[in-house]
């Protein structure tokens, strides 16, 4: 942990027992766990997801002070709320043998056709950790180039994507309405906005 945080007082936690009861697109297994709570033993179950890493990235044109995102249907946020519709950076899960920058990249291209320049590495936290093994590697990026206007993403891969290019004040507007329901690219418009604000204005 960071010397700048203090040393935890909290009890260890370890790993009793492990099994998988799902292995598809996602591993879903089941872990039990041997703690301590008030001082008192205690051992417990969760459901832990595993779907491996992720990298995304926020492309920007900063002659244009826009942003180029994507707009998509994710089936998680349909099932919560009836719509699934969201505004995102380019984002998708590394591949074995691909470093997170490399799959950054790779996205860029394939969901919106743009090659990006040198990558600002923004943290790489993890997506929901108290349920999900993924970390997801952030990323800012300007433009580099344009590559085809005919994208959206690979059709084997199930993907419809419409590409978006907004105005840097418009996001943060939306960020600031609370209408980026996303939560990488509101860490990417917000960490922009804090890096470089003269983008926004």
């Amino acid at each position: 942990m960071s010397d700048l945080l203090p040393e935890t007082r909290l009890p260890p936690v370890t790993i009793a027992d492990r099994r998988t009861v799902y292995d598809a697109w996602v591993t879903l297994e089941v872990v039990v766990l041997d703690t301590t709570v008030r001082g008192e033993p205690v051992r417990f179950k969760r459901e832990v997801h595993d779907h491996g890493n992720g990298a995304a990235v926020l492309v920007y044109d900063p002659a244009a002070r826009t942003g180029i995102l994507v707009r998509q249907i994710r089936p998680a946020a349909l099932v919560a709320d009836g719509s699934g519709l969201l505004l995102e950076a380019m984002a998708g899960i590394v591949d074995a043998g691909e470093s997170p920058e490399d799959a950054a990249r790779r996205e860029a291209e394939e969901e919106a056709g743009v090659t990006i320049g040198a990558m600002e590495f923004v943290g790489a936290p993890f997506s929901t950790p108290g349920s999900v093994t993924e970390r997801v590697w952030l990323y800012l990026a300007p433009l580099e180039s344009r590559l085809a206007q005919d994208v959206g993403g690979l059709a084997e891969e199930h993907e419809e994507i419409e590409v978006l290019e907004i105005p840097l004040g418009t996001l943060a507007a939306l960020a600031d309405a609370g209408e980026i329901r996303d939560m990488k690219t509101f860490i990417l418009v917000e960490t922009l906005r804090r890096r470089q604000p003269g983008l926004f204005v």
